[in-house]
């Protein structure tokens, strides 16, 4: 953690509340300082509303130079997934879960801002993933700058609500997190397997009535659980976590309850971020506090306490600068001192040694470094040439594994009617040096093969490659299932 992020302001935007909390850290140690909560929902134009909330609290906040302020990112449009990936390189890694989002989409990369976050494995990493619209994101930042409003990250809310539930109530069972609030919702499922997140332009605003609201976010929550999570792995979510406005709404909590047959938890108390007796609520009641969800996880993002930290925007060039101004002055003052002093020691000591160094053993000395430095240069050369051509060597063996695995599956094929299995997609990332090389094949079959195409599939490709791991059957269709090989290369 940096030296200087031992406070963070998290600031939600977009729900028809503006929400700000302020937290500090000491070690681990995380203490809850200050809060602030305006509405803005009945406005015409709520994005404008909520924007100019936002200049109105950093004009009026006064936060400071050193805090870390983390804002929500906008998350319309949004789409979230997690992946199993083998262990690979970070670029490997980025161009992997690009293609993987892209190829669900069926979006151009131009139009999408893709981030993830890794949790690793000794064999498969976990990464969850998502993608903003690009033009949401710079427009939020062109508006931010126009406003004057400092910034440091921009977060999505759901990551940031999941780090806060992790962080106050960890457990590793199925979960629903549900942030209503009086525009919108967000919507996280949350399992061991992973973490979904979905933004839903609903919330009390949209619908009075409790009971039809709960309603309604039952089946959102259903069809999420449908739509996002394999269908291998069942869903028994323990509770259902809700928080923002929705958490207020005695009448919501009990909807909910009765809709969704789960129990729901509200935050009653902070368990881990400690709350002085004598924090400033600014004129609210802790419960309206503690239902802040959203933001009390921005915040502990911005103190690189956040479970699931992956920021849409990262870094702020010129607070950091003013952040590093003091302790650069310092180093500057106490480095000059060390240099008067080195500089004056330094002269002495050469002095003796020229008067007691022969001249002729002098050159001699400089005539050794030079032959050597000239070794070590052409040794790095050779070292290059060598893992070129060794990389070169493995590319070219590596290009004709695809060739080989659709012989495989042209030869499992065979005797089945025309058509009940067949190859999608073949992805092949090569190795390279102190890096093993992945192929993906995709293909779709008949569900009436399910019952043994995976072990069909498992024991051919383990017979013509050796590492294989064979995922499905997964569901494509009515009448077809997917199964996914992923095979490890040299």
């Amino acid at each position: 953690m940096s030296l200087f992020a031992q406070t963070a302001i998290g600031i939600d935007v977009w729900d028809g509340t503006l929400k700000a909390v302020r937290l500090s850290r000491r070690g681990r140690r995380v203490t809850l300082e200050r809060t602030w909560r305006t509405h803005y929902a009945k406005s015409a134009d709520p994005r404008a509303a909520a924007l100019d909330a936002l200049g109105q609290l950093v004009r009026g906040a006064r936060f400071g130079g050193r805090a870390r302020v983390v804002i929500s990112a906008p998350t319309q449009g949004m789409f979230s997934s997690t992946y199993l990936i083998p262990t690979m390189a970070g670029p490997r890694l980025d161009e992997m879960v690009e293609y993987e989002l892209l190829s669900e989409l069926d979006a151009l990369p131009e139009d999408l801002l893709i981030r993830h976050h890794v949790r690793k494995g000794v064999v498969e990493q976990q990464v969850h993933a998502y993608a903003l619209r690009r033009r949401d994101v710079d427009d939020l930042r062109r508006e931010l700058h126009e406003r004057r409003v400092p910034y440091d990250d921009l977060e999505t809310p759901g990551y940031a609500l999941a780090s806060l539930v992790e962080h106050e109530l960890p457990s590793g069972r199925d979960r629903v997190l549900l942030a209503v609030g009086r525009l919108a919702t967000e919507l996280v499922l949350l399992t061991e397997h992973g973490v979904w997140m979905r933004h839903l332009p609903l919330g009390s605003h949209h619908e009075r009535d409790a009971t039809r609201l709960a309603q309604r976010l039952a089946r959102e929550i259903d069809a999420a659980a449908t739509y996002f999570l394999p269908t291998d792995r069942r869903f028994k979510p323990l509770h259902i976590v809700l928080t923002e406005e929705g958490a207020l709404d005695a009448q919501l909590t009990g909807a909910l309850k009765q809709a969704t047959g789960l129990d729901v938890v509200r935050m009653s108390s902070l368990q881990r971020i400690r709350t002085p007796g004598r924090l400033d609520w600014d004129d609210q009641k802790p419960e309206q506090a503690l239902a802040m969800g959203k933001a009390l996880g921005l915040a502990l993002c911005g103190l690189d306490m956040g479970r699931f930290r992956s920021p849409a925007v990262t870094g702020n060039a010129r607070r950091d600068v003013r952040r590093l101004v003091p302790a650069v002055a310092a180093a500057v003052l106490l480095a000059g001192a060390g240099l008067v002093t080195t500089s004056e020691l330094a002269v002495a000591r050469a002095e003796r040694l020229g008067q007691t160094l022969p001249a002729e053993l002098a050159d001699d000395m400089r005539t050794v470094d030079s032959e050597r430095r000239q070794t070590l240069d052409a040794t790095a050369v050779l070292e290059a040439q060598s893992a070129a051509l060794q990389s070169l060597a493995e590319r070219r063996t590596a290009a004709f594994m695809p060739r080989r695995a659709l012989t495989r599956v042209g030869k499992l094929a065979t005797g089945v009617p025309a058509s009940s299995v067949y190859v999608t997609q073949v992805w092949l990332s090569p190795g390279s040096i102190g890096h093993t090389g992945v192929m993906t094949v995709t293909l779709h079959a008949a569900k009436r093969e399910d019952e043994s195409l995976a072990d069909r599939l498992l024991r051919a490709f383990t017979a013509e490659f050796g590492d294989v791991a064979v995922r499905g059957p997964e569901s494509a269709g009515p009448d077809s299932s997917r199964y996914v090989i992923e095979v490890t290369l040299p």
